[in-house]
């Protein structure tokens, strides 16, 4: 039986692209890869999973986690948000959120935040990939960012165009200097 020339599965003859991987199969069918082969992810086409990475699974568990204290600190936290809903209806405009709604909002993006630096370290230390390292990191400034604009707005000290169009300039500032950084260094990034 033919097997596919990209991970050596088997495929019938007449097949136009491969069952487990998705390549396309010429008529010419080659011999199974050697054993030592190593392939690079962005040549499957199905994402193959050579070495699992549960920092998925951490950043859950730190999500319920942070949740679970927004909510110790404000526990009238969905109350809150259902009557500053329910009075938006009413008025049929924006309104300011309840001081506690704010500051909620701001604990709860700035947990995520350090959370995110809390990964990048995970990361590096478990799997060395720095270009996930960087994201994490700059993810992470970016959102204690917009924390401290939301706890800003809730003092009065901002308005809230002000607060969102200040945390997208510097997202956008932060995606140039990632992408101004893995297009210097490569090789480095990875």
């Amino acid at each position: 039986m033919p097997t596919c020339p990209k991970c050596g599965a088997e495929v019938e003859k007449d097949e136009l692209f491969c069952h487990s991987c998705g390549t396309r199969l010429t008529t010419e069918q080659s011999r199974a890869p050697n054993k030592g082969a190593h392939f690079r992810d962005e040549d499957v086409c199905f994402e193959v999973e050579h070495r699992r990475d549960y920092t998925g699974l951490v950043s859950f568990g730190i999500f319920l986690v942070i949740i679970g204290i927004v909510f110790i600190a404000n526990p009238n936290v969905i109350s809150n948000f259902s009557s500053w809903t329910e009075q938006m209806t009413k008025a049929k405009s924006l309104l300011r959120p309840p001081q506690d709604l704010i500051y909620s909002a701001a604990l709860f993006f700035g947990l995520i935040g350090l959370s995110d630096f809390f990964l990048a370290g995970v990361r590096y230390i478990s799997y060395r990939a720095r270009r996930r390292v960087l994201s994490n990191v700059l993810s992470g400034v970016a959102l204690i960012l917009f924390s401290y604009l939301i706890y800003l707005y809730g003092r009065h000290d901002l308005t809230w165009p002000v607060v969102f169009a200040t945390e997208i300039v510097a997202c956008g500032l932060l995606i140039i200097l990632y992408s101004t950084l893995r297009f210097a260094f490569p090789r480095q990034l990875r």
